[in-house]
C-alpha cells in the first residue's frame, strides 16, 4: 500500500481548519500531519514536518499566505502549496502562482474540489479551481487578441465547451 499523502493545514479560523481536517482525514489516501494558525507557524511546521502538501489560506495574522509562500520557496523549494481561499480576483491568483503556489482552490467550492486539488498537486500537476478557469482563460484570450490587433469578442459555443472540459481536468486527447 502506498504511503498516505501528508497534508499540513495553514488556516487562521479554527472551525474551518477542523472541518478541512475531518474532510482530509476521511480520505483513505490522506492524513493531516499538522496545523498552523498563521503564516509564520506554517513555515516552521512545514520545515519540521515535511508534508507533501501545504494547504494555505491567504488572509492570516502575523504573516499572510502570500509572504509565507514566498519564504517557503527559499527554505523548502519542493513543497507543493495549495491555496485555499475565498478570494476570486485575478490579483491574488497571479501573485500566489508567481510566488510558487502549485494550485488555487476556493472555499466556496465543493469539498470534492479540494480533495481533487490536493491529489492533483501532490502528483506534480498544477490545479486551478474550475470556477476561475473561464475568467483566467478569458483574460488570456483577450490579451492574445489585443496583441494581434483583434477586437474583443465572445467565445464560440465550442470554445466555451472546450474550456469547460479543461476545467474538469480533461486533456486534449
Amino acid at each position: 500500500m502506498d504511503p498516505k499523502l501528508r497534508v499540513l493545514i495553514a488556516e487562521d479560523h479554527q472551525t474551518v481548519r477542523e472541518g478541512v481536517k475531518l474532510l482530509i482525514d476521511s480520505q483513505p489516501d490522506m492524513e493531516v500531519v499538522g496545523e498552523a494558525g498563521d503564516g509564520q507557524i506554517a513555515i516552521e511546521e512545514a520545515v519540521r514536518l515535511t508534508p507533501d502538501v501545504l494547504l494555505m489560506d491567504i488572509s492570516m495574522p502575523n504573516l499572510n499566505g502570500l509572504k509565507a509562500t514566498k519564504r517557503l520557496q527559499t527554505v523548502r523549494p519542493n513543497i507543493k502549496i495549495l491555496i485555499l481561499t475565498r478570494h476570486t480576483d485575478d490579483g491574488y491568483l497571479q501573485q500566489l502562482l508567481s510566488a510558487g503556489a502549485s494550485g488555487y482552490v476556493l472555499k466556496q467550492s465543493a469539498p470534492t474540489e479540494l480533495i481533487s486539488a490536493i491529489r492533483t498537486i501532490a502528483a506534480g500537476n498544477a490545479y486551478l479551481d474550475p470556477s476561475l478557469t473561464r475568467k483566467v482563460m478569458g483574460g488570456y484570450i483577450n490579451r492574445a487578441s489585443s496583441l494581434r490587433g483583434e477586437t474583443k469578442g465572445e467565445l464560440s459555443d465550442r470554445e466555451t465547451e472546450v474550456l469547460r472540459l479543461i476545467s474538469f481536468g480533461y486533456s486534449n486527447k
